[in-house]
């Protein structure tokens, strides 16, 4: 029995002096409404961490063909340098609509671009970040959590 998983990404490339480009990677040649906005189709791929338990800032690659459409966005936005990207990830049904209530959402800031002969890579960073590896700098005391106990198992509700 084979199972096919549809994945679309939604993008909100916002780029520092240049209009937002909603852009989507699923539904080719098509324009697409989600969250009562319109996202056009271009091929994309981002490869890297999109999240993190550790909180430490990962980078992502935002990957285009390079195209007449995406030179034009990269020098608008000067290099890439602190557009932010809004990601957001949905599951595709087999009659091709968004399924309510999948997927996730992730913030970034860019940081950079590079180019070649037919690849665009747009480098990104968490727009979150911990200050410290140890943030927040408390501990678990009687004070702050209530009685803790003694086995380990904590339950926060």
């Amino acid at each position: 029995m084979n199972q096919i998983i549809r994945i679309c990404q939604f993008i909100d490339l916002n780029p520092v002096g240049a209009p937002l480009r909603r852009l989507q990677n699923y539904f080719v040649g098509q324009e697409k409404v989600f969250a009562s906005n319109k996202y056009i189709f271009v091929p994309f791929q981002i490869e890297g961490g999109v999240s993190s338990l550790n909180g430490d800032n990962e980078q992502i690659q935002l990957l285009f063909p390079a195209t007449e459409l995406v030179v034009r966005i990269v020098e608008a936005g000067e290099g890439n340098r602190k557009s932010t990207l809004a990601v957001h990830t949905r599951y595709i049904t087999a009659n091709d609509n968004i399924a309510s209530g999948s997927g996730f959402s992730s913030y970034f800031i860019g940081i950079g671009a590079s180019f070649s002969e037919d690849t665009m890579e747009l480098r990104f960073r968490s727009a979150l970040d911990g200050i410290t590896p140890n943030l927040p700098a408390q501990r678990l005391t009687a004070q702050n959590a209530g009685i803790l106990p003694l086995d380990s198992q904590l339950s926060f509700r």
